[in-house]
């Protein structure tokens, strides 16, 4: 009990936080259930959760894309930039989201940001019918009036905050492993497929969430909250088994067939929190691209450990796809196996292997921990000895943190990076036998 403490201190600093201005936060000061409810997120699930968490989610949307269609910017691309479905000037684009940043960061309801917004969107024309393709990307005419801010206000801060919370129940998954479905059952009809869900219980990083995190479609006010051990044997709970609705096809606005399961509209199909990361790798690669072209490769394997350090390499770890880097190869080893880049990465599905979720597979290694992981780096680069296995396959072996470690690194063809596909604890003695008749690239035992 004594280590709960620390997290209990927190849970009532953030509880006064919360009280002298969340409370508020994001327009808290809506009163009723009328229809003035609509005009402010739920925030009944965020009354613990640090403001941080919402701002540091909003701020990662840096940079602007134009869109003439709400498709034009797909799911996960909303983490990277920011969008509004029929503005084509950047300066207009660049008012709106400066307005909403005003509220994110600073608290505000709905009312407060229309008033302080109109008078720039009227500025530009952008406000009643409005029929200017210079503007609006489009030759037809385009109806801005009041319920176009509520969908954008809603949107945006919705998302925003869907991000923030899964940060939180990824820094608290220990104390909460347990997440519960709550969908808005109450409301006068209520989305069937979403109220099926109610009460649905899964980990926090079951693959489920990465398509079903709320909110789930336009106005969804479905959320999740989160659950300890201790409450499910309270409650007498069990863990269920994720749904696996039908999908259906969906055309985007750029002609790309995507498959969408029922119950989640198109373009909600992801989650908001775990789009960042796939951000985070894309940015990362960016820079230690730069830097290793640069000569500067101290820099980058200084950079790499940094980021495999930092807690979102285990959140990036528990989403079902994408690709991270783990470790940086010698360029004469990246020159042996004709790598598309020393630049190594972890797939997603690579890591589920290890964990043995694959049950056709036998090669699992779920003993292994995310420190474990996160000495990848120091594996490639500090190896004892190299091995070449094939024209596309090196082996590693390293002495770290006081046992015998192997990892493999594979280029496959057609394919932009070398990538990790086995990495496992061995035995001095298994290295004659595992290496014999394979060509030694570096032996310093």
């Amino acid at each position: 009990m004594v280590a709960l403490a620390p997290h209990r201190r927190s849970i009532s600093r953030a509880r006064e936080r919360n009280g002298r201005g969340h409370a508020d936060y994001l327009g808290r000061t809506a009163q009723g259930r009328g229809p003035a409810m609509t005009t402010r997120p739920d925030l009944r699930d965020t009354i613990y959760m640090d403001p941080g968490d919402i701002i540091a989610a909003w701020v990662e949307r840096s940079n602007y894309r134009f869109s003439e269609h709400w498709t034009d910017t797909w799911q996960e691309e909303h983490a990277a930039a920011f969008t509004v479905a029929k503005i084509a000037k950047l300066d207009l684009l660049t008012a709106i989201h400066k307005s909403l940043d005003d509220v994110i960061q600073g608290g505000g309801t709905f009312e407060q940001w229309k008033a302080n917004l109109l008078p720039e969107l009227k500025k530009h024309g952008w406000w009643g019918v409005v029929q200017d393709e210079a503007l609006t990307g489009t030759p037809d005419p385009v109806i801005v009036n009041e319920r176009r801010l509520r969908t954008i206000y809603r949107t945006n801060i919705r998302m925003s905050m869907a991000a923030g919370r899964w940060r939180k129940y990824q820094r608290e998954k220990e104390l909460f492993p347990y997440l519960r479905y709550r969908s808005d059952h109450f409301r006068k009809h209520p989305r069937l497929d979403h109220k099926s869900w109610h009460g649905l219980i899964l980990r926090v990083d079951d693959h489920a969430w990465q398509w079903m995190f709320p909110p789930n479609g336009w106005g969804c006010n479905c959320r999740v909250e989160q659950v300890s051990e201790a409450r499910m044997r309270r409650m007498g709970w069990k863990l269920d088994e994720a749904p696996n609705p039908p999908r259906h096809d969906f055309i985007t606005a750029a002609g790309e067939i995507v498959s969408v399961p029922q119950g989640v509209a198109p373009g909600f199909g992801y989650n908001p929190g775990t789009a960042h990361l796939r951000v985070l790798a894309d940015r990362a690669t960016a820079s230690l691209k730069s830097a290793l072209a640069a000569g500067n490769d101290q820099a980058a394997h200084h950079t790499l450990r940094q980021l495999i350090g930092d807690p979102a390499f285990e959140q990036f770890l528990a989403m079902p796809d994408g690709a991270f880097p783990v470790a940086i190869l010698d360029p004469d080893h990246q020159a042996t196996i004709a790598a598309a880049s020393r630049i190594v990465m972890l797939p997603g599905k690579v890591y589920r292997k290890q964990l043995g979720e694959f049950p056709n597979i036998s090669s699992g290694h779920p003993e292994l921990t995310i420190a474990d992981y996160r000495m990848l780096p120091d594996i490639v680069e500090r190896a004892i000895l190299v091995a070449m296995q094939g024209d596309n396959r090196l082996i590693y072996f390293a002495d770290e943190a006081g046992r015998l470690w192997k990892a493999v690194v594979r280029q496959d063809a057609g394919v932009g990076f070398p990538a990790v596909v086995s990495f496992h604890r061995s035995r001095a003695r298994n290295i004659a036998p595992e290496t014999r008749n394979l060509e030694i690239l570096l032996d310093r035992r």
